[in-house]
């Protein structure tokens, strides 16, 4: 007997094949770049796949890679090619809400880290006094991709992370980082 697990095991397999042969027969087109790659869209399909030169963001793709489950606050990662390309779910914009919330977090986030004269992560900030005046929905959100970038191993992450509003949008109604 299959088990299910097994079953969508293979679909997925299936699917990154497809996927991958969409990318060898260019049936896809440029969707957007960011400071460090190009993010292109499969042609009718809700997948994006992305080229980029930093080495550690590229880094962040392998160990998330098939596991949402464990990682859930960034966007499902599907696939790497072992170089410089990953291939991702697309995740729609952010309510306003949601943006006015991050901005107002990173504002207040910036006039700490400027008084600490130091290095600091926004993990540092949300510790220290960021969640008191912060929308309990961000505040979750943080708190969860604080253990999720933990758990990544990387050193140092908590401080390179590219945490900006562009960066965050939703996936199955919940906040994901897609650049990091």
């Amino acid at each position: 007997m299959i088990r299910l697990s097994t079953l969508i095991r293979e679909m997925r397999e299936q699917d990154v094949k497809r996927l991958l042969n969409m990318i060898k027969e260019k049936q896809f087109s440029f969707f957007n770049r960011g400071d460090n790659g190009r993010i292109y869209k499969f042609n009718d399909e809700d997948y994006l796949f992305k080229i980029t030169t930093e080495r550690e963001e590229y880094r962040v793709a392998e160990i998330i890679v098939g596991r949402h489950d464990q990682f859930s606050t960034f966007i499902p990662v599907y696939y790497v090619d072992g170089k410089n390309m990953y291939i991702m779910s697309v995740a729609d914009p952010l309510p306003a809400s949601y943006t006015a919330a991050i901005d107002s977090f990173i504002k207040h986030y910036q006039e700490y880290a400027s008084n600490e004269g130091g290095e600091v992560s926004i993990f540092d900030f949300l510790d220290a006094d960021g969640a008191r005046n912060t929308d309990m929905k961000l505040v979750n959100f943080l708190r969860a991709l604080q253990q999720d970038v933990q758990k990544t191993g990387i050193v140092d992450l908590d401080l390179d992370l590219d945490f900006r509003t562009s960066n965050v949008m939703l996936w199955n109604g919940n906040m994901v980082m897609i650049d990091w």
